[in-house]
């Protein structure tokens, strides 16, 4: 903030001009990136991963075009609606803490979760964080915690006297902590659901208790079929050897293995033809 006022008020006019220019380009340049990549996380995690498996590239393409748009909007509204920087940074750390802090708990330190938890535990964090209001984006609270109390504010932008809900309670802490929690429960929850058949596999609209289910099958080398599960391990041991042909078309025979050289001059040998016929 103190770069544009010193050069709008202690430069020349031409420094100005293209200083301010360059700060502008800047924080143009941060906001389309950040738009680009929401529009793109959108697209490809959520539209095409949950709704749209098998949607082309093309598709996707219209998807994040119409979500840059969206995006752009809400950005801009959220700007005017606040009206500071300091807002809106201090709203977003407070998201980062609620609500994917936990998530990152979940994905490094807890074992089982799945893409159904993550969404419930999301989904409860911002209803339990938005439901305690947030005076930056003059949001009301619906969730009155233990402790809360009215305060008389001069409006930024009005310069009105209004009332605003302070809540004394540790809110965000228990939001973070709930969401925690509800990912681990709801994922487990789910696991249960699909494995046990109470849910029809076919409902995993996700993919991730079924697809899971299968890779740790498959990591236990166990080959599933619809009425058998043939164990990998009840078959019979190959021996990997090299062919007789394969191993005469090396010229340094101390490169092959030990056991080939010498199963080669026992088959070569007279004996062992003699023994065969």
């Amino acid at each position: 903030m103190i770069l544009p006022i010193v050069l709008q008020h202690l430069c020349p006019p031409f420094v100005s001009f293209f200083g301010l220019g360059a700060v502008s380009a800047a924080v143009m340049s941060s906001a389309d990136s950040s738009i680009l990549s929401a529009s793109s996380m959108f697209a490809r995690n959520i539209y095409q991963l949950a709704f749209r498996q098998s949607a082309s590239d093309r598709e996707i393409v219209w998807v994040m075009r119409i979500t840059i748009f969206v995006f752009g909007g809400l950005a801009t509204l959220m700007a005017l609606v606040t009206g500071t920087v300091y807002g809106l940074w201090y709203l977003s750390s407070d998201l980062v803490y609620v609500i994917i802090f936990p998530q990152l708990l979940s994905v490094l330190f807890v074992k089982g979760t799945n893409t159904y938890g993550s969404v419930a535990a999301y989904l409860f964090g911002l209803v339990l964080r938005i439901g305690g209001g947030e005076p930056y984006l003059q949001l009301p609270p619906f969730i009155y915690y233990p402790g809360w109390t009215t305060e008389q504010r001069k409006h930024h932008i009005t310069g009105e006297m209004e009332e605003i809900v302070i809540q004394k309670f540790p809110f965000k802490t228990v939001s973070m902590l709930a969401s925690f929690v509800g990912n681990f429960v709801f994922s487990y929850l789910a696991k249960y659901l699909f494995e046990s058949g109470k849910i029809s596999h076919k409902y995993d609209f996700l993919d991730a208790v079924v697809s899971s289910r299968s890779g740790e099958i498959m990591d236990k080398t166990t080959l599933v079929t619809r009425g058998n599960n043939i164990g990998l391990s009840e078959l019979a041991p190959v021996k990997p050897r090299l062919s007789v042909t394969l191993a005469a078309a090396f010229t340094r025979r101390d490169t092959l293995p030990e056991e080939t050289v010498e199963e080669e001059e026992e088959e070569s040998s007279p004996d062992f033809s003699h023994n065969e016929k």
